[in-house]
């Protein structure tokens, strides 16, 4: 009686249809029709399928998401909408779904009577479409099958003869059990009761392709050719071609580029549920990151940090603010997230009044390169007025970076993914956000030695690096002190090894020389000594 489909879908079968040329059954017919038209076809026999209650979708299915370690995969980017549905299926006895494969994986929940279910092996791993040889319109049939066939089946046939399900594994739903079908499998379904009830829980997980495959085309948006309509094309095949040849030549660089910490940023992975919101004066997201000011960091290719004109109080030099009272969301949420429970914490902390007075308001978005430019993960950040300078720096030399980074592609100098983009140090972050006194006249900054204001602003400048390292707007670049030591601890242990290889060459003439009976393995092992030394550059006397 409550559906948020405004109409039923009906699956009925003619009686003057014929079988299938392979001898399977008539296939059905799907009709769309009211509730009222419903219910009287129910009571001729025909089978009812529609959505479940929006409650029950978002207690079952992000619970389900969550269950399996989908993360960011159980949501489409944008929205945050769960990946997934319910259906209500009712059938009386003798009703036939044909063999059909699907391309959700499916929980099946019987709540009355009972079904008998028959399962065979699909010819797709991971298929990206269904294959519907139970339907009787084959409006969906091309579709479906150019994706079949690019997936390397290990059958093409869109239905196999009868003859193929000869041998298929058999299950009997009754009330109150649940049964887990996977995508891609072929399987058949008979009501053998009077009154089935069932629920289905499909679930559509986010793919690799998807998440490459945006932040590869939010990369190529950033070229003036590759973002230019196709124009001037007709009847000039070798020039166009040539044009083509040399974009994707920048396609290629401009994949190159993409690693896996842009896809991934840690909060991308969070459970229950990506971080929404974030007040930098008290987050704690990041914080096993370890960080010294010498450390060096850089922007992530698919971020993009964009500032909200949603506050209302000035400053002296006429900025526009959000103040911690008047702070309103533009998401629906209510608190400020973090993995380790930023929600409800007071915006005081040890260190000073940091959540406190003016604040600036920003939406961090990371990777929209689909049509509705929906980002997969977007974070809306609000930073106290202690860190403005250091957050308006941040963005300059980003802006700067990738206007660098696309003057050398159009001369043709070349960027190497390793060099990372606009690398810097904490300690120039920190300096940064030191030039916010000479503006505010000090500010927030809490009374005491200069040494202790040095530390809190440290402090201050830390919990923004960390947030923007979790969050996906920057990386933290491997130390060049470690790769030294690295260097050096590799140059010690070959000095190491040449002088225990002389060592050991010497003994081993020596023992050669003395005449001294051996056996064949130390004869071996010496002979082993002398060519290792030989190779190290010593002398074989």
């Amino acid at each position: 009686e409550e559906t948020p489909s405004e109409r039923v879908h009906a699956w009925v079968r003619r009686p003057q249809a014929a079988a299938t040329d392979d001898g399977g059954p008539a296939p059905l017919e799907s009709v769309t029709v009211d509730a009222e038209a419903a219910l009287g076809l129910a009571r001729a026999g025909a089978a009812l399928y529609f959505r479940a209650p929006e409650e029950l979708e978002n207690l079952l299915v992000p619970g389900l998401c969550r269950a399996l370690g989908l993360a960011f995969a159980g949501r489409y980017p944008g929205d945050g909408r769960p990946r997934g549905e319910i259906e209500t299926f009712i059938a009386g006895r003798g009703h036939v779904t044909g063999w059909h494969t699907d391309f959700q994986h499916n929980f099946s929940i019987q709540l009355r009577g009972s079904k008998v279910w028959r399962f065979k092996r699909g010819p797709v791993l991971h298929n990206l479409r269904a294959l519907t040889p139970h339907y009787n319109s084959r409006s969906a049939y091309e579709q479906q099958m150019k994706l079949h066939l690019l997936s390397d089946p290990s059958s093409p046939d869109f239905r196999p003869p009868e003859a193929f399900f000869e041998d298929a594994e058999e299950v009997t739903l009754t009330a109150g059990a649940v049964l887990y079908h996977p995508a891609g499998i072929w399987h058949q379904v008979e009501c053998n009761s009077d009154d089935s009830v069932s629920i289905n829980v499909s679930l559509s997980a986010a793919t690799w392709a998807e998440l490459v495959g945006d932040g590869l085309r939010q990369l190529l948006w950033a070229s003036p050719a590759l973002r230019a309509p196709i124009v001037g094309v007709a009847g000039g095949l070798a020039r166009t071609r040539a044009a083509v040849e040399a974009m994707l030549a920048d396609v290629r660089r401009r994949a190159a580029m993409l690693t896996a910490e842009d896809l991934l940023p840690p909060a991308m992975l969070e459970e229950p549920g990506l971080p929404s919101r974030v007040n930098v004066a008290t987050s704690r997201l990041g914080s096993a990151l370890l960080l010294r000011p010498g450390d060096r960091f850089s922007f992530s290719r698919l971020a993009v940090m964009v500032e909200l004109p949603l506050g209302h109080s000035q400053a002296d030099d006429g900025t526009t603010f959000a103040s911690s009272q008047s702070e309103a969301s533009d998401d629906g949420e209510a608190a400020d997230h973090g993995s380790s429970g930023d929600a409800g914490q007071s915006s005081r902390d040890d260190r000073g009044a940091v959540g406190a007075g003016p604040q600036r308001i920003y939406a961090l978005h990371v990777n929209f390169g689909n049509e509705e430019v929906a980002s997969w993960l977007r974070v809306r950040v609000t930073t106290p007025w202690p860190l403005v300078s250091a957050m308006t720096w941040l963005q300059n030399r980003h802006l700067a970076c990738r206007r660098a980074e696309e003057d050398a592609a159009a001369a043709l100098s070349g960027v190497r993914a390793s060099d990372g983009l606009g690398a810097f140090t904490a300690r120039e972050l920190l300096a940064a956000a030191k030039s916010q006194r000479s503006i505010t006249g000090g500010g927030h900054m809490p009374a005491g030695s200069g040494g202790a204001r040095a530390a809190v602003q440290w402090a201050r400048v830390a919990r923004l690096l960390r947030v923007f390292c979790h969050c996906g707007y920057l990386h933290k670049l491997p130390s060049k002190a470690r790769g030294a030591r690295a260097n050096g601890q590799s140059r010690l242990r070959g000095r190491l090894l040449r002088h225990v290889g002389s060592t050991a060459a010497t003994s081993a003439r020596r023992l050669r020389r003395s005449g001294a009976a051996v056996s064949s393995g130390t004869r071996q092992r010496v002979r082993a000594a002398e060519h290792a030394h030989t190779r190290r550059g010593g002398s074989s006397k």
